[in-house]
């Protein structure tokens, strides 16, 4: 199961993806807010009918599907 990971620092937003066993990348967006971020990750990663974590700033929002 994918983890989508977004971490916000002033205007910075980082957002990527993280397997289970650790593997993942990312990149930081200046001025991005959560909702882009994560929309941006769910799209392009994540198949119809999958199901995801999210990560918001460290803290587990849960498991979804898109």
């Amino acid at each position: 199961m994918q983890t989508i990971v977004v971490i916000k620092t002033y205007r910075d937003v980082y957002h990527g993806t993280r397997s289970e066993v650790g593997g993942g990348g990312g990149t930081s967006d200046n001025g991005w807010s959560y909702k882009m971020a994560i929309a941006y990750e769910v799209n392009r990663y994540i198949k119809p009918g999958e199901q995801y974590k999210l990560e918001v700033n460290g803290i587990d929002k849960g498991i979804f599907i898109k």
